[in-house]
């Protein structure tokens, strides 16, 4: 009996080794999408891919895009593009790709597919590996995030000829033949010392903001020119964005380094001297290289802060509100240095209610509140650094870096008033532009529409306040509160919130009935009536806050960071990571725990429920045995 186990055994994993391609792609499910469009659109592939032995069969190497990631209807894809996804007579493991740099795909033309690993992740072109299949007898499928658009027939040279990048051409036509027009008609000849290339084009619409005359003095110098049209070229590399975003160093170009700037939105700047340009259409793949199409000319600064805010429609509300302010206007355009945040019209928009009732005065304050009199770049402006606003208000700053992505975001506040910077280092004659997403000094958010709008997710925390009966009191005017919130990110790595594991917290907050009295208890822990800041909180100097839910809270500081933690109950601690941000109607402080974790109250209260369970398991699978037992 072993030894049949044992061979049946070894027969399955012999069946299972010897899987072929089109075998494995019909057993993942989360490969339909692509098995499909295979099968209508290339029965051809479809064939080669199920071949086995003893016949030989093709040998390819797939990259397969998962269900969830399509961002196109896969009727509309072509022929062409599967291909693309397609290497024939090579199986590349994921371990091989990261160290070559091309492939030639099954395409027309065979054009190129590029490899990049950052930190631990591979890409093929702008798509991340996340796994891959080996088993296949006639190759290997790599699943991948992202589609793979097939290149344009066109390089670098022929490409800027389309009517999004004339405006670059006219400046690349201007200068006299030389490096820049052999990189860009670069070829994938092995000995052409310029091949490959990343390009980085202004768009038409950002070159036709800047005026003829200083277009024309550009063309005219055409040593300037040269320089600037330089520092858009990175050739012998190609880089899409996803190796872009993992690239903290400087890379070299033709003319001045590049650097990369995150921002929190998700998208991608590029930094060349003093200007800085936004990624608008990334990851353009063309016959020698990747293209990405940019908001901004990169090393060359043609405008003052004032006309650059002018410039973009995205601050027409800032525009608005600064005409009249004659000496806020006179040094934006000025010669001398400052740096000035600038928020967008939506919270302009947002806050027009509260900003609609200040005095004139007090409008010019907050608007003064966002102009430092010295160039800040992002990096200058560092982590618990102050400065002092043409306000006479101080700046404070704070960088906070996920732990998992290791994305990192930079704050600015002034009088509790907290700003994320969303775009960053905008360089101008005269200084530097920061994007923020808030109107600084103006609370105009109530406790519910912070803790929604605020970057650290919070939607379940707005669940519970509402569940516990809260919601109305905290979006009224007439009260003042101080809520301690608990981010999703935390309450989720803790267990806690997850209704498929029956964690005490799961039970309590999410899945029991049983326990919303006590669920109400907890939520209300967070809740103290007042408005109170970590100002006056010192070493010893601990105030205690009465919460809604008749408990004492203690607030307190150690090693230079502040907690919060029920008064008389050990274990229930919680470390507050986002401090002081003022909204209309009082605080809220944003703590990594809930207040209540070491409560006996809630072990006690939940510590029969799973008992219960396994004891009426047991006796089902007793009565099962029986009933078997007197049938035999």
């Amino acid at each position: 009996m072993e030894k049949l186990y044992i061979f049946t055994l070894l027969c399955i994993v012999h069946y299972a080794a010897g899987l072929n391609m089109w075998e494995v792609l019909l057993q993942n499910s989360d490969l339909s999408k692509i098995t499909q469009v295979i099968q209508e659109k290339a029965p051809h592939i479809k064939d080669q891919m199920a071949s086995s032995p003893p016949s030989t069969p093709t040998i390819y190497t797939f990259f397969a895009l998962v269900d969830s990631a399509w961002t196109i209807d896969p009727s509309s894809m072509t022929v062409n593009q599967v291909l693309y996804h397609l290497v024939r007579y090579e199986k590349l493991a994921a371990s091989t790709l990261e160290n070559m740099k091309k492939s030639q795909s099954l395409a027309s033309n065979s054009p190129l597919l590029w490899f990049s690993k950052v930190g631990s992740k591979v890409y093929v072109n702008q798509a991340e590996i996340t796994s891959s299949i080996s088993t296949p007898s006639n190759g290997i499928i790599h699943k991948i995030n992202q589609v793979l658009v097939d290149p344009s027939s066109n390089n670098a040279e022929s490409y800027i000829g389309t009517p999004q990048t004339l405006g670059f051409k006219s400046l690349v036509d201007a200068l006299p033949r030389g490096d820049v027009h052999e990189a860009l008609a670069s070829s994938d000849h092995a000995r052409d010392p310029n091949f490959p290339i990343t390009i980085f084009v202004p768009s038409t619409v950002s070159l036709n903001k800047i005026s003829d005359s200083i277009k024309n003095e550009l063309k005219n110098d055409t040593n300037q020119l040269k320089k600037v049209l330089e520092s858009h070229i990175i050739k012998q590399h190609v880089y899409f964005t996803s190796h872009l975003r993992g690239t903290t160093a400087e890379i070299p170009t033709l003319g001045e380094p590049l650097k990369t700037i995150p921002n929190s939105d998700g998208s991608l700047s590029v930094k060349v001297g003093s200007s800085s340009a936004k990624i608008i259409h990334g990851n353009i793949a063309i016959k020698n290289g990747v293209l990405h199409i940019i908001d901004n000319i990169l090393n060359f600064v043609y405008s003052t802060m004032w006309s650059t805010i002018k410039e973009d429609e995205l601050l027409s509300q800032l525009e608005t509100k600064l005409l009249g302010q004659t000496e806020i206007i006179n040094g934006l355009q000025d010669t001398s240095q400052g740096t000035y945040f600038c928020p967008p019209d939506d919270a302009f928009i947002e806050a027009s209610s509260a900003y609609n009732r200040l005095s004139s005065f007090n409008r010019t304050q907050i608007l003064k509140m966002h102009w430092l009199s010295t160039t800040r770049t992002l990096n200058d402006l560092g982590n618990g650094n102050s400065y002092t606003t043409a306000s006479g208000s101080t700046l404070t700053t704070q960088v906070e870096i996920n732990e998992t992505t290791n994305e990192r975001r930079t704050y600015v506040m002034v009088d509790h008033v907290r700003a994320l910077v969303v775009r960053s280092d905008i360089g101008t004659k005269n200084g530097i532009l920061h994007y923020i997403d808030t109107i600084l000094g103006l609370p105009y958010r109530t406790i519910p529409q912070e803790i929604s709008h605020n970057s650290l997710t919070m939607n379940r925390m707005n669940i519970l306040l509402s569940e516990a009966g809260l919601t109305s009191s905290l979006e009224e005017q007439t009260n003042q509160w101080t809520v301690f919130a608990v981010t999703d990110k935390d309450l989720v790595a803790m267990n806690k919130t997850d209704a498929n594991n029956q964690s005490t917290f799961g039970r309590i907050l999410f899945t029991d009935n049983r326990y919303n009295d006590l669920k109400t208890k907890i939520v209300k822990r967070h809740v103290v009536s007042g408005r109170f800041y970590t100002d006056g909180v010192t070493e010893t100097n601990t105030p205690n806050l009465v919460t809604q839910s008749g408990e004492s809270l203690v607030m307190f500081r150690r090693n230079n960071e502040f907690y919060v933690s029920l008064v008389g109950m050990q274990n229930t601690e919680a470390k507050i990571v986002q401090r002081d941000i003022a909204v209309t109607n009082g605080v809220v402080m944003v703590v990594n725990d809930l207040i209540s974790s070491g409560d006996p109250e809630i072990s006690a209260s939940t510590s029969g429920s799973g008992t219960l369970t396994t004891s009426l398991a047991l006796i089902f699978t007793m009565f099962i045995f029986l009933l078997n037992e007197k049938r035999l």
